[in-house]
């Protein structure tokens, strides 16, 4: 079983991953679930999950980058099957339909009348909700701006040669890696339930390499790490922090089941390797620039804080849209849809 997310919340509003994940060109068979909040596509997503799981097959769980505790998709690779969520903010309609896309219309279970008669209340929670999320966008898009300012501080301070030497060694003992493409997924999110981070690579590794925190120096390592297992043409896993997707803070060497990734002193302490980022520093530099850092690392908090506490109300609403949906659904018919679909995936491949 892996679970990761194939969105994220960023300082330029929500980017999704869906397109390049969810490529059909590499997918037997799609499922594109259509409904509404609280109509069953993520327990359905996650009921199929665990059949394919039942059955032998590994499993991979993408959770929605928003509310992390629902699913955006579950796909099953030995198939050749995914299911995904193609309702907004991750749209998603056939390309090749029914060559390769089905699509899933939990509608039918809807009591129409009902819903119409809450018409006014639907509408109003989805335009406040809309206004939560737009408040939490320009607070991240601070926050990154104040990162990339982070970033400006720190590029006289990093010693490159330095890490370039390092990172040269790192990947001359990974220069019988089998070659293959580079992938891109997300484990961490910032959430309606906070900032949350999913331990899966942890899991999935047999040697974890550590990059220390320290100002913004450990994705500076990150990249000259990334650009030399790109020009080597290592196949590998990449994950980009949520809010900045230029910083990279985890990245899993394929094949041979290694992981570099960004963790604070105390998480590092269970590792195999620590590679200290303040290594390459030059300490007068940073020294010099500390104040400035350390008052940019407040800020960016506060202004963190700020999208979470939007992001937190935006959860809210969506959560009182559940609950008017979930009073006006046949569930017993999503069942049945849920039902029919374990048969079709599984009929010959149980």
């Amino acid at each position: 079983m892996t679970t990761f997310f194939a969105a994220a919340n960023t300082e330029h509003g929500f980017q999704s991953l869906f397109p390049a994940y969810f490529a059909p060109e590499k997918h037997r068979r799609l499922y594109i679930l259509k409904g509404g909040p609280g109509t069953g596509k993520s327990t359905l997503m996650k009921r199929i999950g665990f059949s394919a799981e039942a059955s032998g097959y590994e499993t991979e769980y993408i959770y929605c980058s928003s509310d992390t505790d629902s699913l955006d998709g579950v796909r099953i690779p030995a198939l050749g099957i995914a299911v995904l969520d193609g309702t907004a903010p991750h749209m998603t309609d056939p390309v090749y339909p029914g060559a390769v896309e089905r699509i899933v219309s939990l509608f039918e279970a809807f009591d129409y009348a009902g819903l119409e008669k809450e018409r006014d209340d639907i509408m109003a929670l989805c335009y406040a909700k809309a206004d939560a999320y737009r408040t939490a966008y320009r607070f991240l898009a601070a926050a990154g701006r104040l990162s990339h300012e982070t970033d400006d501080l720190l590029a006289p301070v990093f010693l490159s040669g330095k890490a370039e030497a390092a990172v040269g060694r790192l990947v001359l003992a990974l220069k019988r890696t089998k070659k293959g493409a580079e992938k891109r997924i997300y484990i961490s999110a910032i959430g309606t339930r906070g900032c949350v981070k999913l331990d899966t690579l942890q899991k999935k590794a047999k040697k974890i390499y550590a990059v220390t925190e320290k100002n913004g120096l450990e994705y500076l390592f990150m990249k000259h790490l990334y650009a030399a297992l790109l020009r080597e043409g290592i196949e590998m896993t990449v994950c980009a922090t949520p809010l900045v997707s230029e910083h990279i803070e985890a990245i899993y060497v394929e094949g041979e089941d290694i992981l570099f990734a960004v963790m604070c002193e105390e998480d590092a302490q269970s590792v195999d390797k620590i590679i200290n980022s303040a290594r390459f520093s030059s300490k007068e530099r940073l020294s010099a620039r500390r104040a400035r850092l350390r008052f940019a690392e407040k800020c960016g908090k506060s202004l963190l804080d700020g999208a979470l506490s939007s992001l937190a109300e935006a959860g809210r609403l969506h959560g009182e849209l559940e609950a008017i949906y979930g009073r006006y659904m046949d569930f017993s018919a999503v069942e049945q849809i849920q039902n029919r679909m374990i048969s079709e995936i599984f009929a010959n491949n149980m």
